[in-house]
């Protein structure tokens, strides 16, 4: 069954439907910028709570700022044209089956809502957007929920994703630009020509391009190509006012600008990902030159620091589909994965007991597949297929249950993770992160013959017919389904 309403084609369809369901919140309570929103976003993501809209900013009379649009499991399933109820593992499922079809171009149009405002030179004040602070110790805001669209300058590909951008002055901003992601290899062929690179910060795009932004996606391949393929309809996109990069042409606020190949300066500390402050780095410097907007824009904050928070749990999901697809294609016996932790630090992962007695060593050829297709893989914890990966009682129960320390664990040592892990090995007067650090397996596993635990007495559960029963009548009962 599909989502009514479904491709919601602007931010502001998906809130009118969130208005239907009633699963959005109009706060006409005044709200300070300076971390009250980002304590009520982490609310939110802490009791699986609605969506909001902020309608009375301080120092922002006029504006509206949305979060936590997509914080919910629920919410995202609905955005993707599914019901409420799906589970992780069929939005997972359901998405699959969707991106193995031909990518679908968007659709270049001549303008669009987004051009209703422009704004150019002495106009321009990123100061003048209601942009709000994530953390105690942050000084300046960051722009959290902008899709960021730059182009390849020798083949045309266009790569987005959400990312961070502090704003340092009316018309500047800073960037974190990491060599190993995508926009870091584009921005390296602008720097070796010697040349600015063009960049256009889209915010408050429809719920399918944030999605599509935050896909794992194959260098080369455009990220707003999926849209068609999820919606099997065209994205509209009109090109920007000083560059010719295509954005979504429902988007509330474009940002144009230049990021300068050269010029540095002192960007942070920001609350990463990873739940710490992320210090003081010399990044990239982005010159504004336009922005253009709709009437009455509404603006956009994404809560990204510790777990749970919007932008963890979008990223979550995502990167599980492009595992679970490249692991399920190389790896036999695979029936299930959770990407449990940011940055896919902490993975678990389901096999089928048969083909565990049919290919001995399968929990190591899993280990190794995973951290070939995932690097930043710290700790992978293996279950058998009548455990859910996705639920944490049921994994804490094998591994109290399964799993013996002196037996069930495999460590090796220096192997590469992720630049910004804060665990990982430090180096250089700067004290940077080298991302190398160790990696483990655990396999909670119920072990196959010969038998050397005394578990094996049967899973104390009610019966399958009887759990089946419940699942199918769980709001005829009179429970919410959540």
């Amino acid at each position: 069954m599909t989502t009514n309403g479904f491709p919601f084609r602007s931010l502001r369809d998906w809130i009118s439907f969130l208005d239907r369901q009633g699963d959005i919140v109009h706060n006409k309570e005044e709200v300070d910028i300076w971390g009250e929103v980002a304590a009520i976003s982490s609310k939110i993501a802490q009791v699986d709570g609605p969506a909001v809209i902020y309608e009375n900013i301080k120092g922002f009379p006029g504006w509206k700022l949305h979060s936590d649009g997509l914080t919910a499991h629920r919410r995202v399933a609905q955005a993707l044209g599914l019901t409420a109820g799906e589970t992780p593992a069929r939005i997972r499922e359901v998405l699959i089956e969707k991106l193995t079809k031909k990518p679908v171009k968007p659709r270049k149009v001549e303008t669009g809502p987004c051009k209703e405002v422009k704004l150019f030179g002495n106009e321009v004040d990123l100061l003048d957007i209601p942009t709000a602070f994530s953390g105690e110790f942050e000084l300046t805001p960051h722009l959290t929920a902008g899709v960021s669209f730059i182009q390849d300058p020798d083949t045309g590909w266009i790569n987005s994703g959400i990312r961070r951008f502090q704003i340092i002055n009316k018309d500047k901003l800073l960037e974190l630009i990491l060599p190993t992601q995508h926009e870091g290899l584009i921005f390296s062929k602008f720097k070796q020509k010697g040349q600015p690179m063009p960049i256009a910060i889209a915010i408050g795009v429809d719920p399918v391009a944030s999605i599509c932004s935050m896909f794992p996606a194959p260098t080369g391949f455009d990220e707003m190509d999926y849209w068609g393929m999820i919606t099997g309809e065209l994205l509209e996109v009109v090109k920007c006012e000083t560059n010719e990069i295509l954005v979504p042409a429902t988007s509330e606020i474009v940002i144009e600008g230049e990021v300068d190949p050269d010029e540095v300066a002192l960007e942070g500390p920001f609350p990463e990902f990873n739940g710490y402050y992320s210090g003081f780095r010399m990044c990239p410097l982005i010159r504004v030159k336009a922005i253009t907007m709709r009437n009455n824009a509404i603006s956009q904050f994404m809560f990204m620091a510790t777990i749970p928070s919007e932008g963890q749990n979008l990223s979550q999901l995502f990167n599980e589909v492009e595992i679970y697809r490249q692991l399920t294609e190389i790896v036999p016996g695979v029936k299930n994965m959770a990407v449990l932790s940011i940055a896919r630090f902490v993975i678990a992962v389901s096999l089928d007991k048969t083909a565990r007695k049919r290919m001995p060593g399968l929990e190591k050829r899993v280990a190794m597949a995973l951290k070939a297709i995932s690097p930043t893989v710290k700790v992978l914890i293996i279950l058998d297929d009548d455990v859910d990966p996705h639920n944490p009682y049921e994994i804490l129960w094998a591994l109290g249950v399964r799993f013996q320390p002196s037996k069930n664990i495999m460590v090796i040592d220096e192997t590469p993770g992720h630049l910004l892990d804060p665990s990982s090995t430090l180096i250089g007067p700067g004290y940077s992160y080298t991302g190398l650090g160790s990696y483990g397996v655990m396999d909670c596993t119920e072990k196959l013959e010969p038998y050397d635990e005394g578990y094996r007495r049967g899973v104390a559960l009610p019966p399958k017919e009887a759990i089946r029963k419940v699942e199918e009548n769980w709001t005829k009962y009179g429970f919410k389904r959540g």
